[in-house]
């Protein structure tokens, strides 16, 4: 099979991307390469309706966040379990904050925070109105100050 291109130009551009924004919230590496690698195969799959789409990253963003959602809900001990390898303390607490969030809010915040795209691209991969997405970035925003405002680090 002879893949277009592009998709193999998508892949060298965002792939690194895609795996930051997935470990940066399910902190497995193994999970994270997997979701990955799915949701490429996922795009490469539909490819004929995606490659014009100006926010195919963000499509393959949240369908890799999605994937891993789905394999830690089916082995969520082994989340548990998880050290934060040397990460900081306050990037654990930050990370830990940012899981508890609601499944829509924890989107946005890694769209836009770890995968830095702007707001646009943020709520076209998240399928929604740039007002709802500004809206669920606010909340979260909201939600974490409030839970890490009593956390104090020296």
């Amino acid at each position: 099979m002879k893949i277009d291109p592009r998709f193999e130009e998508l892949y060298r551009r965002e792939h690194g991307a895609v795996f930051r924004a997935v470990y940066a919230l399910c902190r497995d590496r193994s999970a994270a390469e997997e979701a990955t690698q799915e949701a490429f195969a996922r795009a490469l799959e539909r490819w004929r309706r995606l490659r014009d789409r100006p926010w195919v990253a963000g499509w393959v963003t949240v369908t890799a966040l999605n994937a891993a959602r789905r394999a830690l809900r089916r082995s969520p001990v082994a989340m548990a379990a998880k050290d934060f390898d040397d990460d900081l303390e306050q990037s654990a607490d930050l990370w830990r904050a940012v899981r508890s969030l609601p499944h829509r809010q924890q989107e946005a915040v890694v769209l836009r925070y770890v995968a830095d795209l702007p707001l646009s691209e943020v709520a076209a991969a998240m399928g929604c109105a740039d007002g709802t997405a500004k809206s669920h970035l606010a909340r979260a925003r909201e939600a974490l100050r409030h839970q890490l405002e009593g956390l104090r680090y020296e």
